[in-house]
């Protein structure tokens, strides 16, 4: 089986979209795990609507949490969901469609030789939305390409990029209850997490266009905080080890 994992916040402009676009793929094993953290703009009952009907009954979940309480948690518990319903596969992605659907078939290909798969807009052929100002695209790159690889050594180009693909067991091994970031910079406290541990991470080239409806959630004071919490990162996990995997399966919050 292999769940999606979107969390959500204020995207009713995009939930109809984005769902009808994953189960378009036609990937009879894939099933898709909303997370909503109780969006003003009804997005959890947009969500709950879309379930109810035939086409995604017993396809399509809804985890209402009770407020919004940051990415990384939403993830955290969303992954811990997806692995209570038999998750062999876990997608993580954005519900805004900057995460393009399309890549989710290559990501299931990649796959089948790692442990976890990353879209990356640094690999060679990928990109970002022709739009973006030189300071945004200068700031992006050189947090993925120069400053985090200095600080945490890690072999990825793309390490804040949050459309991914686990395999069960690595999801399981990471101890996701060690895992402390709230914001965006939870991608990058799984990947150094990740790579401590010893698994396979691999990436494929994606283009990254803007969101097209709603606000985004990234600002520059985000950003900052960020860059400063790599530190916190590289300080809190430097000990890891392979032999530190995690095996004991997680306490699933209702």
């Amino acid at each position: 089986m292999v769940i999606v994992v979107l969390p959500t916040f204020n995207e009713s402009e995009n939930i109809g979209r984005i769902i009808p676009a994953l189960f378009g793929l036609a990937i009879p094993e894939l099933h898709v795990l909303v997370v909503d953290d109780n969006s003003p703009d009804g997005t959890g009952q947009l969500a709950e609507s879309l379930a109810a009907r035939s086409e995604y009954r017993g396809r399509l979940w809804v985890l209402h949490r009770p407020q919004k309480q940051g990415l990384g948690p939403a993830y955290i518990q969303g992954f811990k969901q997806a692995l209570s319903l038999g998750a062999d596969l876990v997608i993580q992605m954005d519900a805004d469609l900057s995460h393009r659907p399309k890549y989710i078939p290559m990501l299931l290909d990649k796959i089948k030789g790692s442990d976890i798969v990353i879209g990356s807009r640094y690999e060679t052929g990928g990109s970002v939305d022709e739009s973006w100002g030189p300071l945004r695209t200068l700031l992006s790159w050189w947090a993925n390409r120069v400053y985090t690889p200095a600080i945490l050594r890690v072999p990825i180009k793309d390490a804040t990029g949050g459309f991914r693909v686990y395999r069960r067991d690595c999801l399981i091994g990471l101890n996701l209850d060690a895992i402390k970031a709230n914001g965006y910079v939870f991608m990058v406290e799984i990947a150094f997490v990740a790579h401590r541990l010893g698994y396979k991470i691999d990436e494929i080239p994606i283009h990254f266009p803007d969101r097209q409806y709603g606000r985004s959630k990234m600002s520059t004071a985000v950003a900052a905080e960020a860059a400063l919490r790599v530190w916190q990162i590289l300080f809190r996990h430097r000990g890891l080890r392979p032999k530190d995997r995690h095996h004991a399966p997680y306490a699933v919050e209702s």
